[in-house]
């Protein structure tokens, strides 16, 4: 979780990253196609997975959590230069800055400002892209 630090580190190790990280500001759906903020941010690292619980807010990650949900969905990776993120399973992720459908096995490369749904479903999750230069 992106803590709102100017100069963010890891926070097992303390190490500090130098240059540019993606922040995803976390908004999900209350109806269907209708996004409200969660007031929850997320900072990108390289190799990190997004899971279910990403994907949606009515899913929590705990003991009782099915074996499905257990799975990742997608990672971020910091490839040739550029941060992207690679959907590896779902069916209806979107780049909502250009209408275009992010199908399973491709990436996307994160910019600044750029939407991207994760999920339409009630509770499914749209992602805000904030770059930070630290």
């Amino acid at each position: 979780m992106f803590d709102n630090r100017t100069k963010p580190k890891c926070p097992f190790c303390g190490w500090q990253f130098k240059g540019t990280l993606p922040v995803l500001n976390l908004y999900s759906a209350r109806k269907q196609g209708q996004f409200s903020p969660d007031n929850h941010r997320l900072m990108v690292y390289h190799n990190q997975y997004l899971f279910p619980w990403h994907v949606n807010k009515r899913i929590f990650p705990n003991e009782k959590l099915h074996e499905d949900n257990k799975k990742p969905v997608g990672y971020f990776s910091f490839h040739k230069g550029r941060w992207v993120l690679v959907n590896q399973t779902l069916p209806q992720m979107k780049d909502l800055s250009n209408s275009k459908e992010i199908p399973i096995g491709a990436m996307t490369e994160l910019k600044d400002g750029k939407q991207i749904m994760l999920s339409p479903d009630e509770g499914g999750r749209l992602i805000y892209v904030q770059m930070v230069n630290s």
